[in-house]
């Protein structure tokens, strides 16, 4: 009895190395899993900052023939996305005037 005893334990022991085991593959999987959206998402947002400042050139410069310097890009860039801030600020507050 004590030998079915000392295999129950084992196997007990056995069984919780495992259980902790695939505890800790499923962390693992969830971090890269949020690691792997996390980078597609910025991916996301660089490309579409990228239309967005080929959208204003070519919005400022159709049919001008004038180039614009990367600077003056940025510069409107900035704003753009300023202004976005602001907006998307005043839609989401809860503060009554």
């Amino acid at each position: 009895q004590s030998m079915n005893e000392i295999n129950k334990q084992k196997r007990l022991r056995d069984a919780a190395i495992m259980a902790a085991e695939a505890d800790k593959v499923r962390i693992v999987k969830a971090a890269e899993a949020a690691a792997d959206a996390s980078q597609l998402a910025g991916e996301g947002i660089a490309r579409q900052r990228r239309a967005i400042v080929d959208g204003l050139r070519e919005s400022i410069t159709h049919g001008s023939g004038e180039t614009l310097s990367t600077d003056k890009i940025s510069e409107l860039l900035l704003i753009t996305q300023y202004f976005e801030t602001l907006r998307d600020i005043a839609a989401n507050s809860k503060a009554q005037t």
